[in-house]
């Protein structure tokens, strides 16, 4: 340590000026210390009031602001603190700067019973800086009194005695020309926006002893600037100040309007006590200084300085910032342009990764170079992702191959994107287990060269399209066959009755039918406004505490005429409790599946109904809990495949035999059925044994359960 302490004294005493001798003291310390970030603030001619404040960063430090808050309390508590702290940036642009934990150290530095600045380091790891108390303890006096020295030359240099110059001719004081050109190199090197902005800001802080500050940009399409980066703020105004990212403010709100050339070519100093602040601080500021940096004769930043003390800067200070702003246009320039290709980038990046359209992009071998979470999911191919080269000629067919339909297909598609790599191709894939179909788009791609650089493949997934198609095809299909029976018999009997005159017991025959007819016209008719009302979610229930077993008795006798063949076994639980429920609804849903159970045993036998309290036991696994009613209708008639279990709740669907063929229907009722109980928060389910019959299952609440 002491070799140590000996090269920073050196540094600290040789004739450069501070800011380059702090420079060289930050640059020896940080190996040592491990510190993220470092900043000395100080006052050249001892901490008093109306003494300016200068503030010197490290170089390469964090874009996240300082807190003054912790500056002032070190300051005041006179001893070293070392303290975890979080840091971040709220007005920064981009989302690359978020909430860290990191280390502080603040340490006063005192000096014949004056105060003469505060050093503070910033570390990445929370207890990092634990170590190094001992350390800058004993260098606290020796800058202390570089300090006051520095203040000594300042004060005994003459007026007038730099010959640095500004490019409208203002006088730049010596040290602000070695900060300059200490800083071009560095400003050369930058490429990310926040960091630049950061790093203008507090060189203008430190120069011209402002309180606090913040980085602008300026937007003249619209007329508003974009906040950037504040610092010095108290830390309680800063919500209003930053309360969300990319914070916009009106040109006319910020008083600008009608200055707006004035920003555009030089510093401007703003009576703050007739005019409107900026920014709303909170501060009792006095002073503001706007400073625009220009690109293409147009200001691009606006660099805005803020002092609690009257007329805190003078010539000098608008001098520093007409320079400052110079040397700043074309790396600002640089940044802005490699700014807007990161978020061109990101935009793109967002898009491309969330398609739900499958992307691969491929070189001219079909080697798979990049691709989207849709690509994997739709193919199912997540195992794929692991794979260090993917090919589609290869690999994908190799793991599509048990579910591909006619692999040969995909096959010849991949070959001929190889013989052919200028054409567009469309192929369409059939794959089962489970049954997707999937729409492939391969087009060419391009290089800057505009040389074929190899395919894009873009997939769909259209097998909702194609069960679209399906059922719309059969929506026809049924429609129609149902529509035109009854149609047929109606026309047919009232033509007859037209033609001639009929004994009395034929033509009431003939009538009779014609209004069995109408009334499956009505039915079907329903079915569909019924279907047409669910789907668009306009079913209205008008619930009341209703009785089942009078729902039941009106069921059976609207159901005596049907059952010839047929009985009907009525199983009511004697303490059946009422249920709130749509009566008309729950009406419907007992009689669909009633009707069913007589259509699909065209041989007769028993149907058994049966109503009561649901026992726990007795319910699906996944049935929520509580007190439920159970209705059970059981036949014996032809039962349902296990294949086609699953799908009887569909629209439109029917099983494919020749039975169901011959008895007919839309296959909607079951698909009613089921969204009138879902409706009523029950549940409806079946078991089923082909040639044995089925027994269908529903649930309603108990009020009150």
């Amino acid at each position: 340590m002491l070799a140590l302490l000996a090269e920073a004294t050196r540094i600290l005493y040789t004739e450069q000026p501070l800011e380059q001798r702090l420079q060289r003291l930050f640059a020896l310390l940080r190996p040592v210390v491990n510190f993220r970030d470092a900043r000395l603030t100080c006052w050249l001619q001892g901490a008093q009031p109306g003494t300016v404040r200068q503030q010197f960063y490290a170089a390469d430090g964090w874009p996240y602001p300082w807190d003054d808050g912790l500056t002032r309390r070190v300051a005041l508590d006179g001893g070293v603190v070392v303290r975890p702290i979080v840091v971040s940036n709220p007005a920064a642009a981009g989302e690359h700067l978020p909430v860290m934990q990191a280390a502080y150290l603040g340490a006063p530095l005192h000096w014949e019973r004056r105060l003469w600045g505060v050093l503070e380091l910033r570390a990445e790891q929370p207890t990092s800086l634990e170590g190094s108390r001992e350390l800058v303890a004993a260098l606290l006096p020796q800058l202390a009194v570089a300090i006051a020295q520095t203040g000594q030359q300042l004060r005994a240099a003459p007026v007038g005695a730099s010959d640095g110059e500004t490019p409208t001719g203002l006088t730049l004081l010596p040290p602000h020309q070695q900060q300059l050109l200490a800083l071009d190199a560095r400003l050369e090197e930058m490429l990310a926006l926040p960091e630049l902005l950061s790093l203008l800001l507090r060189q203008a802080l430190s120069a011209t002893g402002a309180e606090a500050g913040a980085v602008l940009l300026v937007d003249h399409a619209v007329g508003e600037l974009l906040l950037q980066i504040a610092e010095g703020f108290p830390p309680e105004h800063w919500h209003g100040l930053t309360a969300t990212r990319r914070q916009r403010l009106s040109w006319d709100a910020a008083g600008l309007t009608g200055r707006a050339d004035e920003c555009d070519h030089a510093p401007l100093l703003r009576d703050v006590t007739h005019e409107p602040l900026l920014l709303p601080t909170g501060m009792d500021v006095q002073s503001e200084l706007i400073a625009p940096i220009l690109v293409n004769d147009c200001a691009a930043a606006l660099l805005v300085l803020d002092s609690t003390r009257v007329n805190a800067f003078g010539v000098e200070d608008l001098a520093f910032m007409r320079a400052l702003c110079a040397r700043a246009a074309h790396p600002l320039s640089r940044t802005l342009h490699y700014q807007d290709a990161i978020e061109s980038a990101n935009y793109l990046g967002q898009v491309f990764n969330n398609l739900p359209t499958g992307l691969a992009l491929l070189d001219v071998n079909g080697k798979v170079v990049r691709t989207n979470p849709a690509w994997t999911q739709l193919w199912g191919l997540e195992q794929a992702s692991r794979r260090e080269t993917f090919h589609v000629s290869l690999d994908l067919i190799e793991l599509l191959l048990p579910r591909l339909s006619e692999p040969l297909r995909l096959t010849e598609f991949c070959s001929a994107g190889q013989r052919s790599p200028n054409e567009t191709m469309n192929l369409r894939v059939r794959l089962s287990n489970p049954v997707q179909e999937l729409q492939i788009l391969a087009v060419p791609t391009r290089d800057s060269q505009r040389q074929i650089s190899g395919r894009l493949w873009a997939v769909d997934d259209v097998t909702r399209e194609r069960e679209a198609d399906r059922l719309k095809n059969e929506f026809v299909s049924i429609v129609s066959h149902e529509l035109r029976t009854p149609l047929t018999s109606i026309l047919g009997y009232t033509e007859l009755l037209l033609s001639r005159e009929f004994k009395s017991e034929e033509r009431i025959q003939f009538i009779k039918t014609v209004y069995d007819e109408a009334e499956r016209l009505a039915k079907l008719v329903e079915d569909l406004l019924s279907v047409s009302r669910i789907e668009a979610g306009k079913v209205q229930l008008n619930r009341w505490l209703n009785s089942l077993n009078s729902i039941v008795n009106e069921l059976s006798t609207q159901l005596h005429t049907q059952l010839v063949v047929h009985r009907l076994l009525l199983d009511i639980a004697p303490d059946l409790p009422p249920v709130y429920i749509d009566r008309d609804k729950i009406k419907q849903v007992i009689f669909n599946i009633l009707n069913n159970a007589i259509k699909y045993s065209p041989k007769g036998g028993e149907i058994a109904l049966e109503m009561a309290l649901a026992p726990p036991l007795r319910l699906p696994a996944n049935h929520p809990p509580g007190r439920w009613i159970r209705v059970a209708i059981r036949d014996q008639g032809l039962g349902i495949a296990p294949d086609d279990l699953s799908r009887i709740w569909e629209r439109f669907y029917r099983v494919d035999n020749t039975n169901t063929r011959r008895i007919g229907g839309t296959g909607l009722g079951l698909s009613i059925t089921k969204a009138l109980v879902e409706l009523h928060e029950g549940q409806i389910w079946v078991e089923s044994e082909l040639g044995r019959g089925s027994s269908f299952y529903f649930t309603l609440p108990v009020p009150g359960a």
